[in-house]
């Protein structure tokens, strides 16, 4: 009976602790969620107050009562003194020497394996799609407002490429590879980070992209002015602060062999700031801005025998026939 009696005793114990450690294992879980979520809510914040602090809000640009229906016309852009003939805190290398030549015009098809990508700037190409003979084309748009080199670079980074919908930006494009790619940002960088800042992240983002995408060219946009009036009440916008981030997104497109869209000069007035004409709210322009601007990436290309010059163009293939039949007959 003794025996019995000290076996119920052991078995009570053995189940006091057992029941201790169940409930040492649970509150040990609960304590290790809570330090992970509690880890995970803090990198969140880090991570948009570094990246969305002080952010401007752009949204859409242009009027979204406009029609959009008509194909664009080539129309005459005016072109101001280049950067470098400017005054400026850096001035190095000289843009003119670093932007893509007038290589003739291309027909719209020329961007058909082409990538946009940036910020809302940017996303007026996808806005006016349409409207600029580019819809229903294999053109995608990796464009969002508020995006910085350093906020594609991010892991998973995610973005509306509009008809395409909400994709991953980066298995976006290694399955895409495409033929080229248009990069437009620094608007939003300069509101959060100075312009040294700004270019060692867009280095980043340019080895990245050739990683994914080697055969990839790739197109660098200056930075366009902001109205006069916004730049005088946003001081981080202001004439000589995107000069000095122009100037070295030069250097870099020089350094990198890249090719360089010279946004700034194409939609500037006489007085340096925005064109006024084309001016929708002191940083967005208005769809003829947009005609204008691609209708200088029309003209401005990486030369290729394979590109879709049109008749007229330098290197169109009946151009170059011509210009050699003339050659041979004056040479006898």
């Amino acid at each position: 009976m003794a025996k019995y009696v000290d076996q119920q005793a052991r078995n009570r114990a053995r189940k006091r602790k057992q029941k201790k450690a169940r409930r040492m294992a649970m509150y040990s879980c609960i304590v290790l969620f809570v330090l992970v979520v509690s880890f995970v809510i803090t990198q969140v914040i880090q991570f948009f107050t570094r990246e969305e602090d002080h952010q401007p809000l752009l949204d859409n640009p242009g009027n979204t009562q406009t029609e959009l229906t008509d194909t664009p016309s080539p129309v005459d852009y005016a072109v101001g003194p280049h950067i470098s003939d400017l005054s400026l805190p850096l001035v190095q290398p000289d843009i003119s020497h670093t932007q893509a030549t007038a290589n003739g015009r291309v027909d719209v098809g020329y961007f058909d394996d082409a990538i946009f990508m940036g910020d809302s700037l940017a996303d007026g190409f996808k806005d006016y799609a349409a409207w600029m003979s580019l819809k229903g084309r294999g053109t995608l748009y990796l464009t969002q407002r508020s995006m910085t080199p350093r906020s594609f670079m991010q892991p998973g980074a995610m973005v509306d490429a509009g008809d395409a919908g909400v994709v991953d930006v980066w298995a976006t494009i290694a399955d895409r590879q495409p033929g080229k790619m248009y990069i437009t940002l620094g608007t939003n960088a300069l509101m959060a980070m100075d312009p040294a800042e700004f270019i060692e992240s867009y280095y980043q983002l340019v080895a990245k992209i050739r990683q994914t995408s080697p055969n990839t060219t790739i197109y660098i946009t200056t930075i366009p002015p902001t109205s006069s009036a916004y730049a005088a009440k946003e001081e981080r916008l202001s004439k000589e602060r995107i000069q000095q981030a122009n100037d070295l997104i030069a250097k870099m497109c020089r350094e990198e062999n890249l090719a360089l869209i010279n946004l700034y000069d194409v939609v500037m007035g006489a007085d340096g700031y925005l064109n006024e004409e084309i001016n929708s709210d002191g940083i967005h322009m208005t769809p003829e801005g947009y005609k204008m601007w691609l209708n200088y990436l029309i003209e401005h290309t990486v030369y290729s025998p394979d590109s879709p010059y049109i008749p007229g163009s330098p290197y169109h293939s009946q151009n170059l026939v011509d210009s050699i039949i003339t050659e041979q007959t004056d040479n006898g």
